[in-house]
């Protein structure tokens, strides 16, 4: 009885061995591509780029004031409008609209206490309503 069971038991080994209860390789089944016609349009797209503008701001800070400086530069008279953002520590945010800012005029930020400021935001509005970022300051 002892020799039966060391047979099979040596059997059952020389089948795992044998690779014969491993399952079988069967690839994946490869997917099939879709395809989506898309209608052609009957109007050709253009895409139109504008150059980035072109001027030139200055910050300076003393205990109380922060100072904007504009200092012109090629595009300056395109230059209607410019959007002043000061964000301070605190998180506080100090808005202000210059319309028709011009070269060499000094924008004046007062703070009651000790100024705070960490970041300044210019955005500009140049002739034909393009806008764009024309200053990001990390005080």
């Amino acid at each position: 009885m002892r020799c039966v069971y060391w047979i099979a038991l040596a059997a059952f080994v020389l089948v795992l061995a044998s690779g014969c209860l491993q399952p079988a390789n069967i690839p994946a089944p490869t997917p099939t591509p879709q395809f989506v016609v898309i209608p052609g349009t009957t109007a050709p797209v253009t895409v139109t780029t504008i150059a980035e503008k072109q001027v030139s701001f200055a910050v300076t800070t003393s205990k109380t004031m922060l100072n904007i400086t504009y200092n012109g530069g090629p595009d300056a008279a395109d230059l209607q409008t410019i959007n002043i953002k000061v964000t301070n520590q605190d998180g506080t945010v100090i808005p202000r609209t210059i319309e028709t800012p011009t070269v060499g005029s000094t924008y004046v930020f007062t703070y009651r206490g000790n100024a705070n400021p960490s970041v300044v935001n210019i955005i500009g509005t140049f002739t034909g309503g393009y806008q764009q970022t024309v200053l990001m300051y990390y005080v």
